[in-house]
């Protein structure tokens, strides 16, 4: 839709007619009435909060990085080979059944 100097919406209709849909509005006495209806998936409001909770949330957690840096240096950082292990098979199988 495009709007004139007058700050009024002007309807265009394609050419030859073969649009999807078509747009009615009217504009009476500085009032715009629209008779167009928009859906929008409710999935994509989920994917746009879940977008924000990720910029929002830090890259890292600095104080666990600091944790563990202070723990190798004094020599108490201990490595779990099982929970390691385990992870990694879980990772294996869910990348294996997501390429089926």
């Amino acid at each position: 839709m495009k709007i004139d100097s007058t700050g009024r919406p002007v309807v265009t209709r394609p050419v030859g007619g073969k649009g999807r849909a078509s747009a009615r509005s009217s504009v009476t006495g500085g009032e715009s009435r629209s008779e167009d209806n928009v859906d929008i998936n409710p999935l994509a409001s989920q994917m746009a909060a879940a977008e924000q909770e990720i910029r929002e949330r830090p890259a890292f957690d600095a104080e666990k990085v600091a944790a563990i840096k202070d723990a190798i240096a004094a020599g108490k950082f201990q490595i779990n080979p099982e929970a390691i292990a385990d992870s990694l098979i879980a990772v294996s199988r869910e990348l294996l059944q997501n390429k089926s």
